[in-house]
């Protein structure tokens, strides 16, 4: 009895499919947006040059 499905087809369309999900995920604003790239301030475009962390988070001396 012949197989219904290839191992290889199979394989193929869950790359297709994955590739055109990462497509839309890679090219959606919310991405963007997430990556600092919204042209909008996000915690990684407002790092603090003065900081110890390199996160941005302020020096343990100077939290109150």
């Amino acid at each position: 009895m012949e197989q219904a499905y290839s191992r290889a087809r199979i394989l193929m369309v869950l790359g297709i499919i994955l590739a055109l999900i990462m497509a839309d995920h890679l090219s959606s604003p919310t991405f963007a947006f997430n990556s600092g790239q919204g042209n909008v301030a996000t915690a990684l475009s407002q790092r603090d040059a003065t900081a110890c962390a390199p996160c941005g988070a302020p020096c343990p001396s100077t939290r109150d």
